[in-house]
């Protein structure tokens, strides 16, 4: 046999497409980068992944397999746990089990959770090529299909996310969907069975390749008993019925439907007994978690409802679908550029500079890729199986549109869309050539394909700095865990919030620190042992001098530092005494308060800054006059021994004058002036000049502004509203909403734009550029005017 005889009994044979597809696959391992921490550049696949593996390793017998967030304790000093059961316990003890020899190294732990999870990304996509090649006969065309389809995004960069609902459910479903074909092509029911079983201890999404292949294989059935009653000479409408009822109760298609069911419901009833049993059997039925989880995730919730209700609007919302659809046909690296915020989720959406991209043309490029699929489906055989995969992903993502609206990784259950679209047209190539060579032509470059998107979807969110700082993080909790282990834990959010207290994974802290009990706070008001916070305090109550991203403190140690720092600032004097006392130190505004109680830390302040120069303004906030810092006492303030304490930095240019409050609860404002010799150099610079005109406030007109000036002033004389109306020669410069009224309105507060310092008052408001034929103003009182004048146009010259 010569050398080109061997390599022509390689290529033809069977293994030789599969080893090919396990080569391809094979990328995913040896482009994955640093698995083994929580970062990604977005914050969904690390949300979830530090939630759900949270989940996973807190599993245990003792409490009946139930999956819980965190363990805290009450008042009373009872533990209590925090369940999470909304889906199938087998995806998270399969995360149990192969994390389980971890237990002492987080980091390792999350490690093998993601390699875990890309083994189950490479058996989906096996099992995936072995079924369109019991479906084609073709493994060309099976492994071209299959590379092409999980080459894709949303493939390729939620591969290795530690969720349940993430690649293990892909491979039940895709497994579920082989027994499908082994049972239409042989008749092995109870294959069936037991994989439809096995893929509902896992998840839920085999639902949605159930529900079509049930549909369609009973109406099926039915079309044909009804067909053949039909053809009988001697059959009655009364038989005919009688014999689709027959053919309906003996249907194997029927009995897989109603298997699926009760075993899904048995399941959902063995989350809700136990986690009755976890919250101390005392609450009802419709207020267990998981019951409120499923009511809200089917649109059942009207306050859920309204957090996106924006995105689940059934326009925006099948934007979005089709958005997701079209990504699922094309291989990252042909769309793929710098992070997961640029091309692949802006990919037809509208710009970020507020213009309209042509949304029509992925509406219509996501119709027609769908009816493709799924009017294609019907012209080949067997058409149920075709069929169930093509659409399965919409019998998933419209009844849960209150979860797939929010979740865009959902969209790998789309999978079958692809799967089809690539097989049709591979059947219709390798139709019209009669060649193979194009197909395994078309495998090499889907091989290479694939390869070249693993490795740029494997670029995406890793940096060297962003490792170092994760890596520092990892360290300092792990430093953390030591410490704490069975005892209270008090996470501190100061100028933060969970959301964003470990990047994106919102949960890393409840998976590093699962053997502590963890209470969440925005203030230090709880009891406890240990605080951890993201500032770093230099005093005797830190206990983790050497970290560097997360510092674990002392609580009464921390406690008496920051009664320290309440004394010092307020032995000083206060710029203003309001609800809070107000004070101003190094460019820091502190916010004091004894006694306080939580009712008097709710709610948000406002901290408006005006600077000497406007242009120190931010651009969003030119046409305001002011800077805008205001904030949540939660957000900068600590709660304790019966103080309160907030602190916000002030921006670094030189400020005029701060306006500071609350508006709701125990509302109060105050106004303080910090002056600058150029403000009086500025007050002097103005009043040299003749006014344009002398009222109640003279009014001076230089480089495109106007002054309003009083002296001697007093806070009764700026109490009331000043209006300001100009009147522009070409009454096309008006804005569209001004244009009936014939003038433009910049009515103004004083404390909005004024200056009250040294007896004196100053407001400066700049003029439109346009040309000016008349202005109006003065002050008004309700429907009466204190005082007015009219500025003709030449005094303005």
């Amino acid at each position: 046999m010569t050398l080109f005889d061997k390599l022509e009994s390689v290529l033809r044979s069977p293994w030789f497409p599969f080893s090919l597809l396990l080569l391809a696959l094979s990328t995913v391992f040896i482009f994955g980068g640093d698995r083994g921490q929580f970062y990604r550049s977005t914050g969904l696949h690390d949300w979830l992944s530090a939630h759900h593996l949270t989940l996973a390793v807190n599993i245990s017998l003792e409490h009946g397999f139930q999956r819980f967030e965190r363990r805290t304790i009450d008042d009373d000093g009872i533990i209590q746990y925090r369940p999470y059961n909304r889906f199938p316990v087998g995806g998270y003890a399969i995360m149990k089990l192969a994390t389980m020899p971890f237990e002492e190294s987080p980091s390792a732990r999350l490690y093998a959770a993601r390699i875990l999870m890309l083994l189950f990304f490479v058996a989906a996509a096996l099992i995936a090529y072995l079924s369109l090649c019991r479906l084609v006969s073709n493994r060309w065309i099976a492994l071209t299909a299959t590379l092409l389809s999980f080459s894709t995004y949303h493939l390729l960069y939620y591969n290795d996310m530690t969720v349940n609902e993430g690649t293990i459910d892909l491979f039940a479903v895709m497994a579920t969907f082989h027994g499908m074909i082994i049972f239409v092509q042989e008749g092995r029911f109870c294959q069936l069975l037991v994989k439809t079983c096995i893929a509902l201890l896992i998840g839920w999404h085999v639902l949605a390749l159930l529900l079509p292949f049930v549909i369609i294989g009973l109406a099926s059935e039915i079309l044909r008993a009804r067909s053949t009653a039909a053809a009988s000479t001697h059959s009655s409408p009364l038989l005919q019925g009688k014999r689709t009822v027959s053919t309906l109760l003996r249907s194997r298609y029927l009995l897989l439907g109603s298997v699926a069911l009760l075993f899904g419901v048995s399941v959902l009833t063995f989350n809700f007994a136990m986690e009755y049993v976890a919250l101390d059997r005392e609450t009802p039925l419709t207020e267990l978690p998981s019951f409120q989880s499923m009511v809200a995730r089917t649109g059942g919730d009207s306050e859920f409802n309204a957090i996106a209700a924006a995105d689940r609007a059934w326009r925006p919302f099948m934007e979005g679908q089709f958005q997701s659809i079209i990504r699922m046909f094309i291989p990252y690296f042909l769309i793929g550029g710098g992070d997961a915020d640029e091309n692949p989720t802006r990919l037809f959406r509208y710009r970020g500079d507020g213009a309209q991209s042509p949304t029509w043309l992925s509406d219509f490029l996501g119709v027609v890729l769908s009816a493709a699929c799924l009017i294609g489906a019907i012209f080949v055989r067997p058409r149920i199986l075709f069929a169930t995969l093509a659409s399965f992903g919409f019998f998933w993502a419209l009844p849960m549109r209150n979860t797939t609206a929010l979740h865009d990784f959902e969209a790998i259950y789309y999978i079958g869309l692809p799967l089809v679209f690539f097989t049709l047209i591979l059947l219709l190539a390798r139709k019209l050539t009669n060649r193979d060579g194009v197909i395994a032509a078309a495998s090499v470059l889907a091989l290479l394909l694939f390869a070249a998107s693993s490795f740029q979807m494997s670029r995406i969110g890793y940096s060297a700095e962003a490792a170092r700082e994760v890596r520092e993080a990892d360290q300092d909790l792990l430093a953390i865990r030591e410490l704490t282990a069975g005892q209270l834990v008090t996470v501190l959010h100061i100028g933060g919030t969970h959301k964003n207290f470990f990047g994106q994974a919102s949960h890393a802290v409840d998976f590093y620190l699962n053997t502590s009990l963890i209470r969440y706070r925005y203030l230090l008001a709880v009891e406890g042992g240990f605080v951890v916070m993201r500032e770093r305090v230099d005093t005797d109550a830190l206990l983790t001098p050497q970290n560097r991203q997360f510092f674990l403190y002392d609580r009464a140690g921390l406690e008496a530092w920051h009664g320290a720092r309440y004394r010092t600032i307020a032995s000083g004097e206060p710029l203003a005494r309001e609800v809070f006392d107000v004070y101003l130190i190094d460019s820091t505004m502190y916010y004091l308060k004894e006694p306080c109680e939580r009712a008097d830390a709710a709610g948000r302040l406002f901290l408006h800054v005006y600077p000497i120069d406007a242009g120190d303004i931010p651009d969003a906030r030119k046409r305001h006059g002011f800077d805008n810092l205001d904030f949540a006492f939660i957000e900068r303030g600590l709660l304790f021994d019966g103080k309160c304490l907030a602190s916000v930095d002030l921006p670094q240019y030189d400020i005029v004058k701060i306006n500071t409050g609350r508006v709701e609860g125990e509302a109060w404002s105050a106004t303080h002036v910090v002056l600058d010799p150029r403000l009086t150099f500025r007050y002097q610079s103005i009043v040299s000049r003749e006014p344009v005109e002398r009222s109640e406030f003279d009014l001076y007109f230089d480089d495109g502004k106007l002054h309003y000036v009083k002296e001697p002033c007093a806070d009764e004389d700026t109490a009331a509203r000043f209006f300001l109306h100009v009147v522009p020669a070409d009454l096309d410069h008006l804005p569209n909403n001004r244009k009936q009224y014939g003038f433009d309105n910049l009515d103004f507060d004083f404390s909005d734009r004024g200056l009250l310092f040294d007896g004196k008052c100053l407001v400066s408001v700049d003029l439109p550029q346009y040309g000016i034929a008349r202005i109006t103003t003065g002050q008004f009182n309700g429907n009466s005017r204190i005082w007015e004048v009219e500025i003709a146009p030449d005094a303005l010259e």
